[in-house]
C-alpha cells in the first residue's frame, strides 16, 4: 500500500468519525431535551438523528449491506453492479474522451509543448525519455549482434527480416511528415552540387579519348548539349511546381504503395537486399564495423551528438517547430482514437478482474470522503426541517 492510498484511508476514516460524533451529539441533545422537557430541542435533535441515520444507510448501501443485513433489497449496489460498471465506464471513456472530435477540442492536446519536451530531452530532465538512455539501450545490443554474426556466417537469419515492409513503412511515414518537401529539395540540391563539381570530369568522359569523337564533338558540341540537358533536367526537379517533379513523386508514391500492398514487389526487393548482404565480403565488413563500434564506444557518443544537434536545430527553427507541433498533435489524436477500442477493453478487463469487494473498496476510497458530507447534510437538513415542523405545529396549536 503506497503513501497516497494510506493518506486517503486516513482522511476517509477521519470523516466517518466526525459523522459519528454528529450522530452522538444529536442523541445527547435528544436525551437532554427529554430530561428537561424542551420540545423544540427534541424536535430538532430527533429529526437530525433520523436524517443522519437515513443518509448513513444510503451511503453504506452503495458499497455493502448495512450492518451485514443482506436480505434488505437494493443494498451493496456497487458490488452487485460490477460488470455493468466495467462495461459502462469503458464505453464512457471511449465515447467521451478518445474520439477524434473530443480530442481535438480538448485542452490537453493544446497544452502539449513540443519545445518543452525537446528542452527536457536535451537537459536529460525528462522523466519518460533520455538521449543517454536511448544510446545505452542501442549500444547494449551490439554484443548480441556480434555473437549472432559470428554464429550466422551466412547471415541466414536475414531470411526472417522483411526489409521491404520496413522500408515501405518508413518511406510512407516520411512521405506524410512535414519535412518531406524539405528533405526532397535538399537531396535534389545535393545532386545538383555534386554534378556541378564533377561537370568537367563528366564532360571529358562523354567525349572520350577517341580522335573521331573529338572531331565529332568539335563539329557538333554534343558534350555541351548533353551537359546542358542534364542541368535542365536537374533544374526541373528543383522546381517544386514542375511536372517532372510531380511525376517523380507519383512514381515514388506508387512504389511505396506496392511495397505495402504487393507481396511480389516485397519479395523481389527483399531478395535483392539479402543477396547483397549475404556476400562473404559484406559479412566480413559487417563484423568489422560492429566490432569497431563496440570497441570504441561510438554508439553512445554519436547518437547523443546527432540527436542533440538535430533537436537543437529544430527547437531554434520556429517554422519547423510549428509544423512538427501540428504533426505530432495530429499523430497523438489519431493514435489515441485508433486505440480507443483497446483502451476501452483494457479498462473493462481490469475492472472485471477485481472481485466485488475490491471494486467497492476502491470506489469508496476515491469518493467515500465526499459521500460522508451527505450524512452531515442529512443531519443538518433533518434538524432544520424538524425545527420548521415544530414551529408550524406550535403556530397552529396556539392560534387555531
Amino acid at each position: 500500500m503506497d503513501q497516497i492510498q494510506k493518506e486517503k484511508i486516513k482522511k476517509l476514516n477521519l470523516m466517518k468519525f466526525y459523522c459519528f460524533l454528529g450522530l452522538v451529539l444529536c442523541a445527547v441533545l435528544l436525551c437532554f431535551s427529554i430530561v428537561y422537557q424542551l420540545d423544540w430541542l427534541k424536535a430538532i435533535s430527533e429529526a437530525g438523528l433520523v436524517g443522519g441515520f437515513a443518509d448513513w444507510f444510503a451511503v453504506v448501501a452503495l458499497f455493502k449491506h448495512p450492518m451485514g443485513l443482506s436480505f434488505i433489497p437494493h443494498t451493496a449496489i456497487i458490488p452487485k453492479s460490477k460488470d455493468s460498471i466495467a462495461q459502462n465506464l469503458a464505453l464512457f471513456v471511449k465515447n467521451e474522451f478518445l474520439t477524434k472530435e473530443n480530442l481535438r477540442k480538448s485542452n490537453f492536446i493544446e497544452q502539449i509543448s513540443v519545445r518543452k519536451m525537446i528542452l527536457g530531452f536535451l537537459s536529460d530532465h525528462s522523466e519518460s525519455f533520455s538521449l543517454k538512455n536511448l544510446a545505452y539501450v542501442i549500444e547494449s545490443k551490439i554484443p548480441d549482434l556480434l555473437e549472432r554474426l559470428k554464429q550466422e556466417k551466412n547471415l541466414n537469419f536475414l531470411e526472417k527480416v522483411d526489409f521491404a515492409t520496413l522500408i515501405g513503412q518508413l518511406a510512407q511515414s516520411l512521405r506524410h511528415s512535414p519535412y518531406y518537401e524539405e528533405i526532397f529539395q535538399t537531396l535534389i540540391e545535393m545532386i545538383d552540387e555534386k554534378f556541378i563539381s564533377m561537370r568537367n570530369t563528366i564532360q571529358q568522359k562523354v567525349i572520350g579519348d577517341s580522335f573521331k569523337n573529338k572531331v565529332v564533338n568539335f563539329l557538333t558540341s554534343y558534350d555541351e548539349k548533353i551537359i546542358k540537358g542534364i542541368e535542365e533536367f536537374i533544374q526541373n526537379y528543383k522546381n517544386a511546381e514542375s511536372q517532372e517533379r510531380k511525376d517523380l513523386q507519383e512514381v515514388l508514391d506508387n512504389y511505396i504503395e506496392k511495397l505495402l500492398s504487393s507481396k511480389e514487389t516485397r519479395d523481389k526487393l527483399n531478395q535483392k537486399i539479402r543477396n547483397m548482404l549475404q556476400s562473404e565480403t559484406n559479412i566480413k565488413i559487417l563484423n568489422a564495423i560492429a566490432q569497431y563500434v563496440q570497441d570504441n564506444n561510438l554508439i553512445t557518443e554519436n547518437i547523443q551528438d546527432f540527436l542533440r544537434t538535430m533537436l537543437k536545430n529544430l527547437s531554434n527553427d520556429s517554422r519547423k517547430m510549428e509544423l512538427f507541433d501540428r504533426w505530432l498533435k495530429g499523430k497523438i489524436v489519431n493514435i489515441a482514437s485508433d486505440y480507443s477500442d483497446k483502451v476501452s477493453a483494457y479498462i473493462k478487463q481490469t475492472i472485471l478482474a477485481w472481485d466485488a469487494k475490491e471494486v467497492s473498496q476502491k470506489l469508496e476510497l476515491e469518493i467515500g470522503k465526499d459521500l460522508q458530507y451527505i450524512r452531515v447534510n442529512g443531519m443538518i437538513v433533518g434538524a432544520f426541517i424538524g425545527g420548521l415542523i415544530y414551529c408550524v405545529e406550535s403556530y397552529f396549536v396556539r392560534f387555531i
